[in-house]
Order: C-alpha cells, then sequence, then structure tokens
C-alpha cells in the first residue's frame, strides 16, 4: 500500500524527523505498518500523527478523520472514532488521584453491537451521565471524538473524554442493526451461588450501619446489609467499603435497583447478594420496574435475619432461658443495671440485652412465653454472632394473640464445619475413641462428673464433651458406633478446637440407621492422623482439614482472652455478662481461654489464622492466666503484644479452613502448631519430587 502525500503529512513527517531525529525511510515504513496495521480504516495523516506520539511528538494538526465504524473494527491506536453501541453494563463513578494531585472522576460501560461487545471509560465530566443517572442499561448512545487503547486486561477499550461527544437515543441508522438485550433481572428466589453480574429490584426491608473489619493483607474493609424483599422471597444484601455510604441514603420501605451484583452463599447456606466496587445501586428505579414489589410494612424479624449493628429492629421470638439482673459501674462512677435472655424461634437462637428500667420488663418474662420486641437495635457479639440490645425506647409485647413463634428444632450441623457458640445443634457421627469420665469440684465444693469422645462424619473429626448424668451413656457405647446428638452446644476446647457439649438438655442415642451415610472406622482413624499440606493460594473451599507452612506478618490487637464457665465449657458471652453462665444458670467465677489472631503468609498468599485455648498459650509462650493478669495491668494493649514477639516467626500450621460468613474472607482455625525442622522439610520436599 503506497502513502498518498499531503502537505498535512509531508509537514507531521518533517517535525517527526527533526524533533526525534528519525530517518525519513524509517518513518515511513513504521507509518505504513500503522495504516496496514489498522485495516485502512485511517488515513495516512491519521497513521503519521499516532506514529509520532509514539516518539513524544505531538503534531499541530486537525485530529485525523476516521469513517464511522463497528466494535469489531476498533483497534489500539485509534483516535476520533464514532462508534454506536447498545448499554450493557453501567459501572459506579471512581474517583482517583492524578499525578499532579488533582483528583479525577471515570466510570466504565460495557456496550455491544452486531460485531461485539467492548469496554468504555468516560472521564470528567462524562461520568455526569452515570452519577445523575441519565444512562440506563439497554440504551444506545454514540460515542464521537473517541480514541481506542489499550484496557487493563490487554484488549482495546474505548476512551472517550473532556472534547467527545456522547449522545443517547441517536438518530444514525447503525442503531436499527443493534441486538436488543437478553432479559438479565432475577428473581430473589432465582439466586445460586456464584452468579455474576446479577440485576434484581427489590423492597428494603432492614438496614444495618456500617462496620469497619480488618482483612488479612492489614487493610481495614467496611460493610453495611440491607434487607430486602420482593415478589418471591427475601435475601440480605451486602454493601462494601464506599457502598456503605448508601445506607445514609436508604430508608425501610424503599425500594432499590441492584447492578452488576454477584451471589455467595451465606448464613444458614442461603444465597445473598454481594454489592462491591463494579456494583451499582439505583435509587429511585422507574416504577414500571418495581410495580410488582410486595408493599413495605413493619415486619417482624426471625433471630436469623437479625444483623449486628441494626440500628432499629422489631422481633417475634419465645423466651427460652433467663438469668438474673446483674447491677454494674459505669466508667463514670454511676451504677447500671442489665438482664440477659437467650431468645429463639425456628431459625435459632440470640441474646438480648434488657437495660435499666428495662430490667425490670424483662423480669416479668418466663421461659416459653412469646414477645415481641419492638424499636430494639443489635450489635456485634461474641464470635462476631449478632446480640440485641432492648433500651429505653422499646416496646414489649407478651403472648400477644395474633403472634405465632414455631419451636426451635435442632440444627444439624457438619462436623468439619463446626464453629463454636452454636446452640441447640444437632450432630451426627461415628465413635472414633472414648475417654472414661473422671471426677471434678465445683466452685461450691459438690462434685461433677464429665467425660469425652471422638466423633466423625464426612466432613471431619470433633470431641463431644458429657456432663453429668450424661456420662453414663458411655457405658453402652462402643468405638465404631454411630451416635444421634441433640439440643446440644458448641464452645471452644481446651486445646483451641471447636467442640459439642452435651448438657442437661441435651440428648444422645445409638443410631443405626445413619451407618450407610458416614465412612468406615478405619477411614476416620486414618484422617485423625492425616493432615495434607497445601499452599495458601489453594484454600477456596471451608471445612477442609490442611496444613500451611507460613510467616506471621501481622497480628490483631485484640483482647487476648476470653471467658468460659468452668463447670460446662460455655462461652460466658460479652463483657457485660461476663459471670453468668447460661446453661448452669447462675453466677461463677470464669475461666480464662486465650484466643490470638494473626495474618500468616507462604509466599503464594496470605490468609487470618486464629488460634485459641493450649494452641494460643503455646503460640504466645504464657499461660491464660498470665495473659490475663499482662491485659489487665497494661494500658497499651500493643505493649502486651510485642511482648509475645509473634510477628515474623515460621510456623507450621495444622488447622480448619472455614469462611467468615458476615466478612465473606477465608481464615483457618488453628489445631496445631510446629516449628519448621530443616531435616523434616527437605526429606518432605524430596518425597514430593519423587511422588
Amino acid at each position: 500500500m503506497g502513502l498518498r502525500m499531503s502537505p498535512d503529512f509531508d509537514q507531521i513527517v518533517q517535525e517527526v524527523m527533526e524533533e526525534a531525529g528519525v530517518n525519513r525511510e524509517e518513518l515511513l515504513e513504521k507509518i505504513k505498518e500503522k495504516q496496514e496495521e489498522l485495516g485502512g480504516f485511517i488515513t495516512p495523516e491519521g497513521a503519521a500523527t499516532i506514529v509520532a506520539r509514539s516518539y513524544g511528538v505531538i503534531p499541530e494538526r486537525e485530529e485525523p478523520e476516521v469513517r464511522k465504524l463497528r466494535i469489531g473494527d476498533l483497534s489500539t491506536g485509534m483516535s476520533n472514532i464514532d462508534i454506536i453501541g447498545r448499554v450493557v453494563r453501567i459501572y459506579e463513578v471512581r474517583e482517583f488521584e492524578r499525578r499532579d494531585g488533582s483528583k479525577g472522576q471515570v466510570s466504565n460501560l460495557v456496550i455491544q453491537d452486531d460485531t461485539g461487545r467492548i469496554r468504555v471509560a468516560l472521564w470528567g465530566k462524562q461520568t455526569l451521565l452515570v452519577t445523575e443517572e441519565e444512562l440506563e442499561k439497554g440504551a444506545p448512545i454514540q460515542l464521537q471524538g473517541a480514541y481506542v487503547k489499550k484496557g487493563f486486561s490487554g484488549n482495546p477499550e474505548v476512551n472517550i473524554g473532556q472534547r467527545g461527544k456522547i449522545t443517547i437515543d441517536p438518530e444514525d441508522e447503525r442503531v436499527e442493526d443493534l441486538p436488543t438485550l437478553p432479559e438479565t433481572k432475577v428473581k430473589i428466589s432465582e439466586l445460586s451461588p456464584d452468579l455474576q453480574d446479577v440485576d434484581l429490584v427489590g423492597r428494603v426491608i432492614a438496614i444495618t450501619e456500617p462496620r469497619t473489619f480488618e482483612r488479612s493483607d492489614e487493610s481495614t474493609g467496611k460493610v453495611a446489609s440491607l434487607m430486602i424483599v420482593d415478589e418471591t422471597g427475601q435475601t440480605r444484601v451486602s454493601l462494601w467499603d464506599e457502598k456503605t455510604d448508601l445506607v445514609k441514603k436508604i430508608s425501610q420501605g424503599d425500594a432499590i435497583k441492584i447492578e452488576n451484583a454477584y451471589v455467595r452463599t451465606g448464613l444458614r447456606d442461603k444465597p445473598e447478594i454481594h454489592v462491591g466496587w463494579r456494583g451499582r445501586v439505583i435509587l429511585s428505579p422507574p416504577s414500571s420496574e418495581v410495580s410488582e414489589l410486595p408493599e413495605f410494612e413493619v415486619k417482624l424479624l426471625k433471630v436469623e435475619e437479625v444483623e449486628p449493628n441494626m440500628p432499629i429492629l422489631d422481633i417475634a421470638a419465645r423466651v427460652r432461658r433467663i438469668f438474673e439482673p446483674k447491677e454494674f459501674e459505669r466508667d463514670d462512677g454511676s451504677k447500671g443495671k442489665v438482664m440477659n435472655l437467650i431468645l429463639a424461634d425456628e431459625t435459632g437462637t440470640i441474646r438480648a440485652s434488657f437495660w435499666g428500667d428495662m430490667v425490670e420488663k424483662g423480669q416479668k418474662l418466663s421461659p416459653g412465653d412469646v414477645t415481641v420486641i419492638r424499636s430494639a437495635r443489635s450489635k456485634m457479639g461474641w464470635g462476631n454472632r449478632p446480640e440485641i440490645q432492648v433500651g429505653g425506647r422499646a416496646k414489649i409485647e407478651v403472648n400477644p394473640e395474633d403472634i405465632e413463634v414455631e419451636e426451635l428444632e435442632s440444627a444439624r450441623v457438619n462436623l468439619g464445619e463446626l464453629e463454636p457458640g452454636l446452640d441447640t445443634l444437632e450432630a451426627v457421627g461415628r465413635v472414633v475413641e472414648v475417654s472414661e469420665p473422671r471426677e471434678f469440684t465445683r466452685q461450691d465444693g459438690s462434685k461433677g462428673k464429665v467425660a469425652s469422645l471422638t466423633i466423625g462424619d464426612q466432613s471431619g473429626i470433633s470431641k463431644v464433651t458429657l456432663w453429668g448424668e450424661k456420662t453414663s451413656f458411655l457405658s453402652d457405647l462402643s468405638i465404631g458406633d454411630v451416635i444421634r446428638l441433640e439440643d446440644c452446644y458448641s464452645t471452644v476446647g481446651i486445646q483451641g478446637q471447636p467442640e459439642i457439649h452435651v448438657g442437661s438438655q441435651g440428648n444422645l442415642e445409638i443410631d443405626p440407621s445413619a451407618d450407610k451415610e458416614l465412612p468406615p472406622l478405619e477411614e476416620l482413624k486414618e484422617e485423625l492422623g492425616a493432615v495434607e499440606r497445601v499452599e495458601i493460594s489453594e484454600l477456596t473451599e471451608e471445612g477442609r482439614q490442611v496444613q500451611v507452612q507460613g510467616t506471621v506478618v501481622h497480628i490483631f490487637h485484640r483482647r487476648p482472652i476470653f471467658d468460659i464457665c468452668p463447670e460446662c465449657g460455655r462461652s460466658l458471652g460479652s463483657v457485660d455478662s461476663s459471670l453468668m453462665c447460661e446453661e448452669c444458670g447462675k453466677v461463677v467465677t470464669p475461666e480464662h481461654r486465650v484466643v490470638v489472631s494473626m495474618v500468616v503468609d507462604d509466599g503464594t498468599g496470605n490468609l487470618r489464622a486464629v488460634a485459641f485455648g493450649k494452641v494460643g498459650e503455646r503460640l504466645l509462650g504464657k499461660t491464660a492466666d498470665e495473659i490475663f493478669q499482662a491485659f489487665q495491668e497494661s494500658s497499651d494493649i500493643s505493649e502486651v503484644y510485642e511482648e509475645f514477639d509473634l510477628a515474623g516467626r515460621e510456623l507450621i500450621i495444622i488447622g480448619t479452613t472455614r469462611r467468615d460468613k458476615y466478612f465473606d474472607q477465608m481464615e483457618i482455625r488453628i489445631n496445631d502448631t510446629e516449628s519448621p525442622h530443616p531435616e523434616r522439610e527437605v526429606k518432605r520436599l524430596l518425597e514430593k519430587i519423587r511422588t
């Protein structure tokens, strides 16, 4: 292909030769190659301009002329293009800082025509089309004065800045050829895990305030939650980081439209919506899109629907347990009073704390009563579990005639996914080990009995602790039997692993009917001693028992101690009621247990690792009582952790993976640790190479 010379062309060539020191033959060859690369859609002057820019020369001439194009015609380097497309996706505006310190805005679209799709970046004032919601998904648009450059993914990307022009619903013959978009909105009942780019509309029935958390990469994140409904059901929506600011603009009863969200499995294995940086929340969607939504009415929440940090909530539940009121002293020296209850419905249990004058109303309740609590709030309690706070503005109804609450049924858990703090749970497992009952002396001088056994299912292994008269069950039990546990609770054992406890309300029975669904005894015994060494980057599923070698790169400076009841092992909950045991129903002197949370990095990735009990003591090199004493005496928790000297240590961690459902991140619950032994590690690597 020859180059048609013109005065403009000659001027550009001359400028590049003079400013960049390039000889004419080399320059003309590069211009020819660029014009061929762009398929002839660009003039020689335009190709010369692009080549000039590659040498850092900006010719003094008008922008190159280009024909009206289709998306399939576009390639990197084109400028001043005129393109038509239908909007497929709209992403929220993001702010960035330029090199000179000034702020800029950018937003992204995806458009398509009958030849393909391409990403579009809107810069500066062009982003107002998104922030002012003038641009809608499905609309045809015309981009004029745009240019094409390589995007982050390496593919061509259209960019349009201040001098470009965007026309919505243009009068152009190319619009007739644009394909219509398939319907992408889903109903709540159609949600399934791992769906991407989800669009849906719903009505907001509950809102939480944003809460801050630390990620395993040491960055700080924020999350807030909504509960939304449509005509097919309801779901939880998590808003992440800058999206949490939206809760200030949303009220109960508002209809919203969500675009570009993704779905993950959440609490109780139900699909939930997540809105990250790519997601978009439209606060006032067109009436035509929300016409089928149910009208808003104040909703009495189920226990499973209570989120931490709800500023206002209404709930109906049945009183399960009541504890004696407790007086406490505030920081200013004044006295206060609090009373704790355990509430339940068919979806779970939750602690409710009655404060001040509300204690008197709480004392009028009895176990089994149905109570409606209005205008309460919630907070984050032990183990990232929400707790209800009932203060002066709350209203209480007892056994209203028009409200029914179903009884709580035991919730069966897989042993490999066991977490502390669960109540009224059910588990089935094959007995792998059994210990003899032993006697202990309670604080009041009376005698008690405790025994333990180990059971396993297809997901993992767990220890079971039996208290009091439940220890007599062992006389009828043999290794290899299948047992069913009901109305039990879970806590952290002395070695740091989650375990099941069977107290006065718990039941056990030998259940041969479940034999076929469980692994054989020999397989479970092998699992007790066999744990696979993996890299952190491979850890994507929860309930997996693994071994990881890595370096401690960060320690979370949290309270390193939690309290448990010495007589039944149950966690004593939040600090304001740390001496009241839910299981025993009396005040006890707590037993201290260690908890340490850190980030471990192995070069392929990092994740949070949490150690409890004796494992935590070994890591920190002190007993629980010594750590408690150091914590009590220090005014600066950082000094306490500096003394532990844990950061930078190389460790082999054996534990079980889990996903924190509230903060959507993987972590490993540590069962044991050891220091790497060079000879053993060399031997292990050689064995790996051989196999």
